[in-house]
C-alpha cells in the first residue's frame, strides 16, 4: 500500500497582507501552469472577497473605538 500524499499546509489568511501574499502565489502558479487559469480565477475571487471582509471588519473595529472615545469624552 502506498503512503498517502502529504497534505499541503493551509495558508494563514487572517490579514489583508496574508491574502495578498496568497494571491501572488496563485498568480505565480497559474503563470507557470501549475494550476489551471480557471481554478486560479476562482481562487483569486475568493481571496479578494476575503481580503475585503477582513478590511471591512478592521474598519468597523476602528470606527467603534472612535465612537467609544467620543462618547466617553462627552461624559
Amino acid at each position: 500500500m502506498l503512503p498517502a500524499p502529504p497534505t499541503p499546509a493551509r495558508p494563514r489568511l487572517n490579514t489583508v497582507r496574508e491574502c495578498r501574499r496568497e494571491l501572488a502565489k496563485v498568480y505565480a502558479d497559474a503563470k507557470v501552469g501549475r494550476i489551471e487559469t480557471q481554478t486560479a480565477t476562482r481562487l483569486c475571487y475568493l481571496l479578494t472577497s476575503l481580503a475585503a471582509m477582513i478590511r471591512d471588519g478592521e474598519l468597523e473595529d476602528r470606527v467603534r473605538a472612535l465612537e467609544t472615545q467620543i462618547q466617553q469624552g462627552r461624559k
